[in-house]
């Protein structure tokens, strides 16, 4: 799945065809596997941390906050674990940045969503 994406032209779609793109994806990806999505994931991320700006980076991190706090707080904590995971995996560079960027788009999304990605991070 993550060879056909080429994430970093949808950072760069406007905000609305960036959501409607990434949900799609996103229903994509909950019907994998956990492996898949690992994989998945780490490519995506890889991708993101080597050739997306800033502010593409933040926006779409941005978008894909909004899309997994509508998850239920049980396949949102599954999500999350993955996703961190698939950073964790990576490079020191590409996982250091992709925190970075990660932190800097939850200081960004609305409070509830916020709130809701935060209780369900994995300790």
């Amino acid at each position: 799945m993550a060879g056909q994406i080429d994430v970093v032209q949808i950072a760069r779609l406007s905000e609305r065809e960036r959501e409607s793109t990434m949900r799609s994806l996103f229903q994509q990806l909950l019907a994998l596997n956990d492996d898949q999505k690992l994989s998945t994931l780490k490519g995506l991320v890889k991708e993101m941390g080597e050739k997306a700006n800033d502010e593409e980076y933040i926006n779409l991190c941005k978008t894909n906050m909004k899309l997994a706090s509508t998850l239920s707080d049980d396949m949102l904590k599954v999500f999350l674990k993955i996703r961190l995971q698939a950073s964790a995996e990576l490079p020191k560079n590409i996982h250091d940045r992709d925190m970075n960027m990660i932190n800097r788009a939850l200081a960004l999304v609305e409070p509830s969503i916020r709130e809701k990605i935060q209780r369900n991070m994995p300790s």
